[in-house]
């Protein structure tokens, strides 16, 4: 249902209806542009939209995570048809034989079993993808004209210094000389990922926006299974001994590869 855009007159800050009705889609062409011009000058409103976007993404991700697969309902629904079939009993008996009984039992018991293990390997098999979706919204908040680093800078030797004491792990950027031609270090953000402490560096290649998220093995050994691509967004990865990394831009693959490879070597400079 369509929504004319709404303001606080006092704060002059969208209504929630709008907000919601902007994140689904559900304005004009007229309305969305109405509401976009907004977000363009209000941090407050874009702050907003950001957060309800990813609890919308967390929640969609949330109900995704127990389906169970098709599979796992045919193969219950075979296992209860196998089982012997339990004819009705005469009115004039007030008991229930006990084999009968047994029956019914194992029976129920092994549908469960049969359940808990269908899921529990459709989980192993298709962990949920939640920390690309995590990626790409953080990476989409560093795009809003609101966003504004923690740091910002240009020196590698400002912005690593930054993160001493915030950060349980260190790591180190290559000069600007070192880099992929015309990438160049924009600033940091301290963040988190997959629940664990990390560091965003923000870059420009060819004056595509990068985000380079920068997490510790130890408290996350693997990342999964990323794909290579999300909503029209590149993500790659790479790893150290200590560190993974993660790049997302709409930039060409291979330059940002370039500035992981960069990345990756500058933490063994000698």
């Amino acid at each position: 249902m369509s929504q004319t855009p709404q303001t606080n007159p006092a704060i002059e800050h969208l209504s929630p209806g709008t907000l919601n009705a902007f994140i689904d889609g559900e304005l004009s062409p007229a309305e969305r542009q109405a509401v976009e011009q907004h977000l363009a000058t209000c941090h407050a409103c874009t702050l907003r939209v950001l957060s309800a976007t990813q609890l919308k993404t967390a929640t969609a991700g949330a109900g995704r995570r127990f389906v169970p697969p098709p599979e796992a309902l045919s193969r219950l629904t075979a296992q209860l048809r196998s089982q012997p079939q339990i004819e009705p009993l005469p009115q004039k008996r007030k008991s229930t034989p006990i084999h009968l009984v047994r029956t019914a039992i194992w029976a129920t018991l092994a549908a469960a079993i049969l359940l808990t293990v269908s899921l529990l390997g459709w989980r192993e098999l298709h962990p949920p993808s939640t920390l690309a979706a995590e990626l790409l919204d953080q990476h989409l908040a560093t795009l809003s004209s609101g966003a504004t680093p923690q740091v910002i800078s240009t020196d590698r030797h400002t912005v690593k210094p930054w993160f001493q004491g915030r950060l349980p792990f260190s790591f180190n950027l290559p000069d600007n000389t070192a880099l992929p031609p015309d990438t160049v270090l924009k600033g940091a953000d301290l963040t988190y990922l997959n629940n664990q402490p990390a560091a965003l560096l923000l870059f420009t290649i060819h004056k595509h926006e990068v985000s380079v998220f920068l997490t510790q093995r130890a408290t996350s050994p693997t990342l999964g299974d990323l794909p290579g691509t999300r909503r029209g967004f590149t993500i790659h990865s790479a790893t150290t001994p200590d560190l993974h990394m993660i790049a997302v831009s709409d930039v060409n693959p291979a330059d940002l590869d370039l500035l992981l490879a960069a990345l990756v070597q500058a933490q063994n400079p000698g």
